[in-house]
């Protein structure tokens, strides 16, 4: 099983193990919800039990609050890359940047834009992670056929959105992750809200980009 949520797994690995919780997505944030953000000891913690993590940026899930240019791709590349290194993400693996731009999500038109910030973000990630995005169907399809982001993580919010459904069902899924509905479950989840995901073993034999960090 593989969950996310924004809520710290801090004192419940032993309990997500007992779930049969595989992996967790976990936040990279700071201006906003910064309590949302997963700390070096939640990360130890989860590593111990063998739970793999897989980590998203986002500080805002709104269109309207995200500026689409690339200084601000820089600087949340800056953010995210110092926030991995304070928890001991391993190079190499992955890291998301949410661009989900709710309400309506984004189309082909915004693309230009969503280009100019990542182009951003690559700069200030440079090679030290592998870069993935989490979004809607047009979104995840055109960087991942122009060699942007090497993982894709579909938004379960984006069913609706334009060319999600398609990039979902295609004839040989090229999605990594897909969240599916119904989001924010709670009941059994030892006081977590969890969205539930699923892993797409065409692509990159399975692997998406999680890891575990060093335990002493």
């Amino acid at each position: 099983m593989i969950i996310d949520t924004n809520i710290s797994c801090l004192g419940k690995a032993a309990f997500l193990k007992g779930k049969g919780v595989q992996a967790v997505g976990r936040y990279y944030r700071v201006n906003t919800h910064p309590e949302w953000a997963i700390t070096k000891a939640e990360a130890k913690e989860l590593s111990s039990q063998h739970i793999k993590i897989f980590t998203v940026f986002e500080e805002y899930g709104n269109a309207g609050d995200l500026p689409l240019i690339k200084a601000r791709g820089n600087a949340d590349g800056s953010s995210a890359l110092a926030q991995a290194t304070a928890i001991g993400q391993p190079l190499g693996t992955a890291i998301y940047f949410a661009v989900e731009g709710l309400p309506d999500g984004y189309t082909a038109s915004d693309l230009p834009a969503i280009r100019d910030y990542f182009s951003g973000v690559k700069e200030s990630i440079a090679m030290t992670y592998a870069l993935g995005v989490y979004g809607d169907g047009v979104v995840c399809k055109t960087l991942m056929e122009e060699d942007i982001c090497k993982f894709t993580w579909l938004a379960a919010a984006s069913t609706g959105f334009e060319g999600t459904c398609k990039f979902f069902g295609g004839k040989t899924p090229s999605w990594n992750l897909a969240q599916v509905p119904p989001l924010d479950l709670e009941d059994g989840w030892n006081g977590l809200s969890v969205d539930v995901n699923l892993n797409n073993p065409r692509r990159e034999g399975g692997d998406f980009g999680a890891f575990v960090v060093a335990v002493p």
